[in-house]
């Protein structure tokens, strides 16, 4: 059963993603409010879009564990940008400031931190709660085998090598599409246009068969 609804699926992915596509170029036209930590989270939702796109592309063609190895990334993106986004990260923004005078060997200093903490900043910040508790669940659900993906662990050994479930692919695809969903909202906040939020509604409705059940 589930190997015919990720064939209906994949495809229906793709044109979700040249509808995205095609809003974030009105977006790019609209520009993000001009301050940095704003223009960086819109970066780093472009980063995030880019990831899922190139995820859907490696699994159409049969890369199936790198496919799913961009599935971290294109949620840690997302994650980076409603922390720019909402969280305290003046020192941060401080330190990029002189990213100039700092030498190649100590760009560590302008690293963001750490996944795990930056949700936890963003807890205690004016994100909004519905976003965080999707954000959350899609950690809790997804965290461990994503690791073992980026990170050439054995469920990305094993399955390379043994072939993945239909189903596990479905459920995986979906729940990326959902992280995709939420990027787009970003994004079109970040413009500060009430009517670039207009598409992320018809988006719902229009690909609803490409999102998870809650998204219905």
């Amino acid at each position: 059963m589930y190997k015919s609804k990720l064939d209906a699926l994949l495809p229906r992915c793709f044109e979700m993603y040249e509808y995205m596509s095609e809003h974030i170029d009105l977006l790019r036209e609209l520009e993000p409010v001009p301050e940095i930590k704003h223009r960086l989270a819109f970066q780093s939702g472009i980063l995030s879009f880019e990831h899922g796109l190139s995820a859907l592309k490696l699994i159409q063609d049969g890369f199936l564990s790198s496919g799913f190895a961009l599935m971290r990334p294109q949620y840690e993106s997302l994650i980076r940008g409603f922390w720019l986004m909402f969280a305290d990260n003046t020192t941060w923004l401080a330190k990029l400031s002189s990213a100039g005078q700092v030498k190649a060997d100590e760009f560590k200093k302008l690293e963001t931190p750490m996944l795990g903490d930056m949700l936890k900043a963003l807890d205690k910040s004016e994100a909004p709660a519905h976003i965080l508790t999707q954000l959350h669940e899609f950690r809790t659900i997804n965290n461990t085998p994503l690791n073992s993906f980026t990170h050439s662990g054995l469920l990305a050994l094993i399955g390379n090598g043994n072939g993945y479930e239909p189903k596990m692919m479905y459920d995986a695809i979906r729940n990326c599409n959902a992280v995709a969903a939420i990027n787009m909202q970003m994004l079109s906040n970040l413009t500060g246009y009430d009517e670039a939020m207009e598409p992320i509604s018809d988006l719902h409705h229009q690909f609803v068969d490409c999102l998870p059940i809650h998204h219905a």
